[in-house]
């Protein structure tokens, strides 16, 4: 008799990428539930300074050499990054100055959330009027009503933005899936909904730990950056390893994801760069901005290894600058 043969199940790419995707996401969720400060220092020590320079490598390759009609656009979204991180960064660096009261500090800091939010609703009303039939006038009043919030409930508001800043890789990398690898859409849909699984594990697993040590200066302040000062019903201990498992899925979609599916972000391919290799365009500016990034990640290595606590201050005060400039680019591509 002939022998029958099953056909072996052929395994895709794209279950490779959600089996890995998972797979990192258990191992890092045990790791850092377990030892959340020492996966906070850790982490920001290895990747702090590396995953700035590939959002830089990744921004610079979506820079158009012609900003056409995208020129009103474009000449907000940098202003604005410029604008608010000036602004920021007074603020932050003058608020131990004995001329600011408490109330002068909230209110200073609410009228820059407005800033932020109103700039927010600038870029999606001027993406929407350069898609055709559409009409996103709505960002105006959703601003409006998210300004409110940010003068009712200063505290929450800032720490909203530090637990939201991770998913805003997330939704990088999906929308530059739907461009360059759109068999993976669904199963990176799958990945996301396992992030709110391994959540709840590290809840379940450490909800009745103890409050992490706060007996030195670096402590408190990674307790303090992850919201236990505003939350202190919460066990710190849950808290430093939420914020640490987000902040290391974003490392790794910057890191290693993005340019994994975009070869415009792989770090040496220049020509891939219309700034860098189109006629007109500014290859020297490039290789010096580029130099600057390398420059600036050496540097915080060092700096971490020197002094950690004041480097790592440093490098969150001037990381607004990051976080500003993901949002033109991240609205550009809706």
């Amino acid at each position: 008799m002939q022998e029958i043969r099953l056909a072996r199940p052929v395994i895709t790419s794209a279950q490779i990428f959600f089996g890995a995707f998972v797979l990192a996401c258990g191992v890092a969720a045990a790791l850092i539930g377990s030892f959340p400060l020492a996966a906070s220092i850790v982490t920001i020590f290895l990747f702090a300074g590396i995953h700035n320079l590939m959002e830089f490598r990744y921004f610079i390759a979506r820079m158009p050499l012609r900003w056409g009609r995208s020129r009103l656009y474009y000449s907000v979204g940098i202003g604005g990054v410029v604008g608010l991180a000036a602004v920021y960064l007074t603020l932050y660096f003058a608020s131990g100055n004995w001329l600011w009261g408490s109330e002068g500090w909230l209110m200073f800091t609410a009228s820059w959330n407005t800033a932020f939010v109103l700039w927010l609703a600038a870029l999606f009303y001027l993406r929407g009027k350069q898609r055709p039939r559409s009409d996103w006038s709505w960002a105006f009043p959703a601003a409006l009503a998210l300004a409110a919030l940010a003068w009712l409930i200063p505290q929450y508001w800032s720490l909203a933005l530090v637990y939201i800043h991770p998913f805003i890789a997330m939704w990088f990398l999906e929308r530059q899936l739907r461009r360059t690898k759109p068999e993976w859409l669904r199963a990176y849909h799958f990945s996301l909904a396992a992030i709110p699984f391994f959540l709840i594990v590290i809840w379940l697993a450490f909800a009745s730990e103890p409050n992490l040590s706060e007996e030195t200066n670096l402590f408190w302040r990674i307790a303090q950056h992850a919201g236990s000062g505003i939350l202190p019903g919460i066990s710190s201990h849950v808290l430093v390893a939420t914020h640490v498992f987000l902040e290391s899925i974003h490392y790794f979609v910057w890191i290693l994801l993005i340019p994994l599916i975009d070869r415009r972000a792989i770090p040496w391919r220049f020509n891939e760069i219309p700034l860098f290799s189109r006629n007109g365009g500014f290859p020297r500016m490039v290789i010096a901005a580029t130099a600057v990034t390398i420059v600036i990640a050496l540097g915080l290595w060092a700096g971490f290894t020197i002094d950690y606590t004041t480097t790592r201050d440093v490098y969150f005060a001037f990381a607004i600058a990051h976080v500003l400039a993901e949002f033109p680019f991240l609205i550009k591509m809706l």
